[in-house]
């Protein structure tokens, strides 16, 4: 039992080196843009908590700076009905939403944003 779960956990570490590498290569070395101009913040209209009933708070894997940080809420942000906030520290993000959420979306706009969603790890 041991032995398959060491397994599991080296072909996550591989998974995730492999995902690594294509990300530096597909976005440049380094980080996600920190030799480009900050992306511009995409606001949402809507600034009233009360509105958005449902949370959702996922992990995103590669994330390293502010710039990434603004990546990642930007691609959530535009979709309708959706507020998320990256903690760069923790390496998740909270997504408030006004119906439930669509998690298979939400992590597909954070693929298309070159980063890694990773579990659940809140759902109210």
């Amino acid at each position: 039992m041991a032995n398959i779960i060491i397994v599991l956990i080296l072909v996550a570490l591989v998974g995730y080196g492999i995902y690594s590498y294509v990300h530096h290569l597909t976005h440049g070395g380094g980080c996600c843009g920190e030799r480009d101009a900050a992306a511009k913040k995409v606001k949402v209209e809507d600034h009233n908590k009360a509105h958005y009933p449902h949370t959702l708070v996922m992990g995103v894997g590669g994330m390293t700076c502010q710039n990434c940080q603004r990546h990642v809420e930007n691609a959530l942000n535009v979709m309708p009905g959706t507020w998320a906030a990256v903690d760069l520290a923790a390496q998740n993000v909270t997504i408030l939403t006004k119906d439930e959420a669509d998690e298979d979306a939400i992590r597909q706009a954070i693929r298309d944003a070159g980063y890694l969603p990773l579990r659940t790890t809140s759902k109210v």
